[in-house]
């Protein structure tokens, strides 16, 4: 029984860290002069540093030197980094709130294209809670907001979209069987490659000084350790709550951070949260729910 309530201990976890990852990110990208490259390089670096004792002095060492050599990995890490790259521009103007609601969309995204291409026979007619969601964004949002965020919205959509259908066919689904330490050296070599990355993008732009200049005039210190300390903490519990026998206990909690994360907003950050904000939140998540549930879908 103990064993059991651990990974759900582990998800409670990760759900509140990972709500805290979305305030912070959004006090870093709501500022105009912030360049994403730059913010996106530095907060991958921390983290490696972090995490790295933790690798090198435990059993999950094992795994790391075949891991870092792997192409599901590194295809894995580039989807995981255009998804922050795609949240750190709708971050600019959309409030976390409007975050939550639009990214339950990939919820049903996924699992459309999986029926498309006759991987399930369900009836299309389920997907036509798709529009309803994005309906209730525009209204979360606000029509001049969106006109303004189209891009970055379909972009945010279309990201993860690909990561979720990615991780249906290869992705985390074939390490499963490793156990924690397995799932924590996946963890941490992506972590490896999308620093790696963020790296090779600073070097295409040009953007060499800010290697090694840190960021004072956009990024805090204090900002910056609070969110890489936040970062190790949700990759670990993550991978350790995603070992769960009961996963349909598990991904509720773990779905819950967008609801987490407005809450959080409204008190860190000053964002606007009312009672329509709540009703938007939760019932965007119950059709999401309905259409995973329905389909025995578990997206990572």
């Amino acid at each position: 029984m103990g064993c059991d309530s651990l990974p759900v201990l582990a998800s409670i976890i990760s759900t509140f860290s990972r709500a805290g990852l979305n305030v912070i990110d959004r006090k870093q990208f709501r500022e105009e002069e912030v360049c994403p490259l730059v913010i996106g390089y530095w907060n991958n670096l921390l983290p490696i540093f972090l995490i790295f004792p933790i690798i090198f002095f435990s059993s999950a060492s094992n795994y790391f030197l075949n891991d870092i050599t792997s192409i599901e990995i590194i295809f894995l890490a580039v989807l995981i980094q255009c998804v922050a790259y795609s949240f750190s521009f709708a971050f600019k103007n959309l409030r976390v709130t409007d975050i939550a609601v639009l990214t339950k969309t990939a919820d049903i995204t996924v699992p459309l294209v999986l029926i498309t291409l006759g991987f399930f026979a369900i009836t299309y007619s389920l997907f036509f809670l798709l529009p309803t969601i994005l309906v209730i964004f525009i209204y979360s949002a606000g029509i001049n907001v969106v006109k303004k965020t189209y891009k970055s919205s379909i972009f945010l959509v279309l990201a993860l979209t690909a990561q979720g259908l990615y991780s249906y066919f290869v992705g985390f689904t074939i390490y499963f069987d490793r156990g924690f330490w397995g799932l924590l050296s996946v963890a941490f070599t992506v972590l490896v490659w999308r620093f790696l990355l963020s790296s090779g993008l600073m070097f295409y732009r040009r953007r060499i000084f800010h290697l090694y200049h840190f960021p004072r005039q956009s990024l805090t210190m204090g900002r910056f350790y609070l969110r890489g300390f936040l970062t190790v903490v949700t990759q670990a519990t993550f991978v350790f709550a995603i070992t769960a026998n009961n996963l349909l206990v598990v991904w509720p909690i773990l779905n819950a951070t967008g609801c987490l994360g407005a809450i959080f907003a409204y008190f860190f950050l000053g964002e606007k949260l009312v009672l329509r904000d709540i009703l938007f939140i939760v019932f965007t998540f119950m059709i999401s729910g309905i259409v995973v549930f329905t389909f025995n879908y578990e997206k990572f």
